[in-house]
């Protein structure tokens, strides 16, 4: 079970860095439209793929 837990550590920490910036951007950005491509852009800097 550590091995699982050390290697979802990245992973984690990755969300958790995504996550933060977003809640940042959405304090920043008051439209729907913008918030989306702000989202996107965020997660394709850190090579996750998503659809909208």
């Amino acid at each position: 079970m550590k091995d699982f837990e050390a290697s979802a550590e990245p992973l984690q920490e990755c969300l958790n860095a995504a996550e933060l910036a977003v809640q940042e951007s959405s304090t920043r950005l008051h439209d729907l439209t913008a918030k989306k491509q702000e989202l996107h852009k965020l997660f394709q800097m850190r090579g996750i793929t998503i659809t909208m």
